[in-house]
C-alpha cells in the first residue's frame, strides 16, 4: 500500500549532507610547501525538473495500490468461501455419522427380529448371514464416517483458531430462490466486476504504463542541484573557503548500447501476455459463474427431488416390513428397502450443503460475498426454525452430533426432514467489490472508493443496483487501446 508514497517521493526534492577531512600536501616550484589539514561539511538539494519516467511511475502507483486493495478483498473472500466449506463439511459430517447409526440401529432391529424368527423356524441361516453382512457394511461406514468428522473438525478449528463443539446446523429446507432467475445477468456481473478480472485490468493497465516508463529512458530529464559547502571544506584552497553552486543539470541519453530498446520490446512483450490474461480472465468468471449458477438451481431442485426420494423410501421400507411380517416378502427385500432409505438419506444430506455452497460461490464470482451477505443468508435460512445447535463431541475414539438437549447416547434426528418454502434473500449493498474511482484531474490512475450500501434489494443485479444484459455489456478486453473504466 505504499506504493503512492514512495512515488511520490521520487518527485519531490532530495537533501543529503555529509562531513570530511582530508590532509592536504602542495609542492610549488620556488615557493614553499605547504601541509595542511583541511575538514567541513557539504549540503546537496536536488529537485527533479522534468524527468517522464519517474512522473509515469507516479501515476502507476494508484493502480498499484488499487490492484492491492483488490487482490486483499478477494483473499479475505477466499477465506470466507473456505470458512463456510470447513463449517458445512463437519455439519456434513456430523450427519452423515447420525445417518450410519440410525442404519445400525435399523439393521440391529432387523437382525434381532430375524434371530427370534430363525428360532421359532421361521427364517433360515441365509437370512441370518445376509443381515450380519449388511450390519459389518454399516460398522465399516461408521468407522469412515468417524474418521471424516475427526478430520472436519480439524480443518475447522486450523481455520478459526477455537475449538468446534456447538455448530448451529442447517435447517430443513431448500436454499435461497435467486431472483431473477436469468443467468445471463449473473454471467455479466462477474465477467465485470468479478476480483479477477478486475485485477486483470488494472494489471494491463500496469504493463501500458511499464511500456511507457521503459520509453521515457529515451527523452531527456533536467534537475536542479543546490550545493553548499561551509568554510574549510572547498576542494582545491588551503584558507578555509565557502562556496554555494546552483545548477540546472540536463541529461540527454545518446547511445545506450540498445539496452533502452530490449527494455521497451520486454515490456511491450508483458502487455500482451496481461492483456491475453485478462481475456482468459473474462471467460473463466462468466464459465464460473454460470457453473455456480447451475449448482444452485439445479441444486434446490435436487433437493426437493431427493426429500420426495427419501419420503417414498421410507413409506416403501415400511411396506416392505409389513409384507415381510405378512411372509409376502423376504428378509433380502427388507435389506434392499433399507439400503435404499439410507442411501437416499445420504444424497439428501450432500445435496442440501452443497447447493448452500453453491450459492457462496456464485456470489464469491459476482464479488458480492462478504461477513454481512453470509449474516443474511443465515438470517434468511433459519428465519422459519426455531434456534438449533449441534454439539459435536468425542466419546473415546468417536465423535458424534446431536442437538443441544438431546441424550449423550442418542442423536435425535427425523429419517426425512420435512421441506420449508426456500426463501429469498435480500442483500444491500450489490457493490460489495471495491470500485476504481479517479481521484486527480487529467490523465492519473484511479484509486479505490468504498462499495456504496444502498437499499436492500434481492440477491441478483437489477437495473437500479446492478448490471443487467440491458444496461451492462459484458466486458470485452480486447477493445480499444484507452483504459475502460471498471465500474461502467
Amino acid at each position: 500500500m505504499q506504493a503512492v508514497p514512495k512515488a511520490r517521493a521520487a518527485l519531490l526534492p532530495h537533501v543529503s549532507g555529509g562531513w570530511a577531512r582530508a590532509y592536504n600536501g602542495i609542492v610549488t616550484e620556488d615557493f614553499p610547501t605547504q601541509h595542511y589539514w583541511q575538514s567541513g561539511w557539504t549540503v546537496v538539494l536536488t529537485q527533479p525538473v522534468f524527468d517522464w519516467a519517474k512522473w509515469t511511475a507516479y501515476r502507476q502507483a494508484d493502480y498499484v495500490v488499487a490492484r492491492q486493495r483488490l487482490q486483499f478483498a478477494s483473499v479475505a473472500q477466499q477465506t470466507i468461501l473456505n470458512a463456510a466449506q470447513a463449517y458445512f463439511d463437519l455439519l456434513a459430517a456430523g450427519d452423515e455419522l447420525a445417518r450410519v447409526e440410525d442404519y445400525q440401529r435399523a439393521l440391529d432391529a432387523h437382525l434381532a427380529l430375524l434371530a427370534r424368527a430363525k428360532a421359532a423356524g421361521e427364517a433360515t441361516l441365509v437370512d441370518v448371514r445376509d443381515g450380519e453382512s449388511s450390519r459389518a457394511q454399516a460398522l465399516v461406514q461408521r468407522l469412515d464416517a468417524q474418521t471424516r468428522m475427526q478430520l472436519a473438525r480439524t480443518a475447522l478449528e486450523r481455520i478459526t483458531g477455537k475449538p468446534a463443539e456447538a455448530l448451529a446446523a442447517l435447517p430443513p429446507g431448500g436454499t435461497p430462490a435467486l431472483e431473477p432467475a436469468d443467468v445471463e445477468s449473473w454471467v455479466t456481473q462477474a465477467q465485470t466486476r468479478g476480483y479477477s478480472v478486475q485485477i486483470g485490468e488494472l494489471a494491463l493497465q500496469i504493463a501500458k504504463l511499464d511500456t511507457e516508463r521503459e520509453r521515457a529512458a529515451r527523452y531527456p530529464s533536467a534537475d536542479v542541484q543546490l550545493t553548499h559547502t561551509p568554510a574549510g571544506a572547498a576542494a582545491g584552497y588551503a584558507r578555509p573557503t565557502t562556496t554555494t553552486t546552483g545548477m540546472l543539470e540536463v541529461m540527454i541519453p545518446v547511445f545506450s548500447g540498445g539496452e533502452v530498446t530490449a527494455k521497451v520490446n520486454e515490456a511491450m512483450a508483458l502487455e500482451d501476455k496481461a492483456r491475453n490474461e485478462l481475456e482468459a480472465a473474462v471467460r473463466d468468471a462468466g464459465t464460473d459463474a454460470r457453473t455456480q449458477w447451475v449448482g444452485v438451481d439445479s441444486g434446490r431442485l435436487r433437493v426437493a427431488a431427493l426429500d420426495r426420494l427419501v419420503q417414498q423410501a421410507q413409506a416403501a421400507l415400511d411396506a416392505t416390513r409389513i409384507g415381510f411380517g405378512a411372509g409376502s416378502r423376504t428378509s433380502l427385500d427388507v435389506l434392499r428397502a433399507t439400503d435404499a432409505l439410507y442411501a437416499s438419506r445420504r444424497d439428501l444430506i450432500r445435496a442440501r450443503y452443497d447447493a448452500v455452497l453453491a450459492l457462496l460461490r456464485l456470489l464469491a464470482q459476482t464479488s458480492m460475498l462478504d461477513l454481512d451477505e453470509v449474516a443474511r443468508i443465515n438470517v434468511q435460512l433459519f428465519a422459519a426454525m426455531p434456534t438449533q445447535r449441534v454439539a459435536v463431541r468425542e466419546s473415546g475414539a468417536e465423535r458424534s452430533a446431536r442437538p443441544v438437549g438431546a441424550s449423550a447416547g442418542a442423536v435425535q434426528r427425523a429419517a426425512s426432514p420435512q421441506m420449508v418454502a426456500a426463501p429469498q434473500i435480500a442483500i444491500s449493498g450489490a457493490q460489495a467489490a471495491p470500485r476504481v474511482e479517479s481521484n486527480r484531474q487529467g490523465p492519473s490512475a484511479p484509486v479505490l472508493a468504498p462499495p456504496v450500501v444502498e437499499s436492500v434489494w434481492p440477491l441478483a443485479p437489477d437495473a437500479a443496483h446492478g448490471p443487467t444484459a440491458a444496461n451492462m455489456a459484458a466486458a470485452s478486453p480486447g477493445q480499444a487501446t484507452n483504459y475502460t473504466p471498471l465500474v461502467p
